[in-house]
């Protein structure tokens, strides 16, 4: 049995017939006809009633014929995939989530370059409410993204890590804190975050867990992006768990940053996808490990 029964059996079945599986495969319909006789006596079993009007599968042909159909895919896939890994980019295309603390991503780049100058590196901008779609969806090759990421998805290793940081607004009880603990802010209202907001990141920076499951107090419109948080806090005068340097950067006045001890961790990572198994996307997660483990602290 050779792979091309596999083809000619199922053409046949979907075509429901030799004449147009024949024009369909570019072979002659005789030897179509005698491909498929020599497939049904190496089986042992009649795959196909023949008919003047065409051709149905038997019990047996049916069978045969989920199966044939799941190896097809499998030999098909297994060519793309092969494909894909020895077609390295020229092209290496990088995500990222600023701000990005200690501008790491800048060293990393320059690493990667004079190790690879035969690589050209491009860089997009990944931003709430989903820094990893970009990368899950294979619209960037490797991406710098923070905690929490889809780690059935996405391998994933820490580079550097900062502070969680609290966005609290003017006039705040807390404001004139440097840091606060978690226990502090449990009971305090938060920005309401929208629906656009995958439920992993809701969880790790409103922290259900520490409220028996319960979300903090919700106040405001719904808010998707960092702007729109840092307004939220300051109109809404509710205060916010973010990563320290969103907080520090924001571009809204009227709030200050915090240090939330034993706050979610917030620390950056270099990511790449699971499923990725070509050579540039794992060196370059190897390399900007490398680099970051070196920084001056």
């Amino acid at each position: 049995m050779e792979l091309r029964h596999f083809r000619y059996f199922t053409a046949v079945a979907e075509q429901g017939g030799f004449t147009k599986a024949a024009a369909m495969l570019y072979v002659s319909q005789p030897t179509l006809s005698q491909q498929i006789r020599a497939l049904e006596r190496e089986l042992g079993v009649p795959l196909l009633l023949r008919a003047p009007d065409g051709v149905r599968m038997t019990a047996a042909g049916e069978v045969f014929y989920a199966h044939a159909e799941a190896v097809l895919r499998m030999v098909d896939e297994a060519a793309r995939a092969t494909r894909r890994a020895a077609a390295e980019p020229s092209v290496l295309r990088v995500g990222g989530s600023p701000p990005i603390p200690r501008a790491v991503h800048v060293p990393i780049a320059s690493a990667f370059s004079a190790a690879y100058p035969h690589v050209r590196l491009t860089w997009q901008e990944t931003t709430l409410p989903d820094p990893e779609r970009p990368l899950l969806e294979d619209e960037v090759d490797v991406s710098l993204v923070r905690l929490p990421v889809d780690a059935e998805r996405v391998l994933w290793e820490p580079i550097i890590d900062e502070p969680c940081g609290l966005a609290v607004p003017v006039g705040h009880p807390l404001w004139e804190l440097d840091s606060v603990d978690v226990a502090d802010v449990l009971e305090e209202p938060m920005p309401n975050v929208g629906d656009a907001v995958p439920e992993s990141m809701k969880r790790w920076w409103l922290m259900p867990e520490a409220r028996n499951g319960e979300y903090p107090k919700a106040v405001g419109e719904p808010v998707t992006t960092v702007t729109e948080l840092a307004l939220s806090v300051v109109l809404n005068e509710v205060v916010c768990p973010a990563p320290f340097l969103y907080v520090k950067t924001a571009a809204v006045h009227g709030f200050r940053a915090l240090e939330l001890r034993d706050g979610p961790c917030s620390s950056t990572g270099v990511a790449r996808r699971r499923d990725d198994r070509r050579a540039l996307p794992r060196l370059f997660c190897e390399l900007a490990a490398k680099v970051a483990a070196e920084l001056p602290l």
